[in-house]
């Protein structure tokens, strides 16, 4: 399971990399982070929605809530894991 999160983390900055750097390599320099600050100017709910979203992927990936009746203790390794 780690070397997904690590393949999700490599992948997200490579995006950025090649986001931030096609950005700057025009003529006028439009950052990445002026972009987004140009596009909340022009339509203000864009801030708001681009953080619902974050906050929805955030706990979607993040919030490992398991009700207790599904845990139970391995008899082998003694380790908690989730009954079938």
């Amino acid at each position: 399971m780690r070397i997904v999160w690590i393949a999700w983390f490599i992948a997200i900055v490579i995006s950025f990399v090649i986001f931030e750097s096609w950005a700057l390599s025009h003529e006028n320099g439009l950052s990445l982070s002026q972009a987004t600050v140009d596009m909340i100017y022009a339509w203000p709910p864009v801030g708001p929605i681009m953080g619902i979203i974050i906050g929805i992927l955030i706990c979607h990936f993040f919030w490992h809530w398991v009700p207790k009746q599904k845990k139970e203790t391995c008899q082998v390794c003694g380790k908690t894991i989730l009954k079938n």
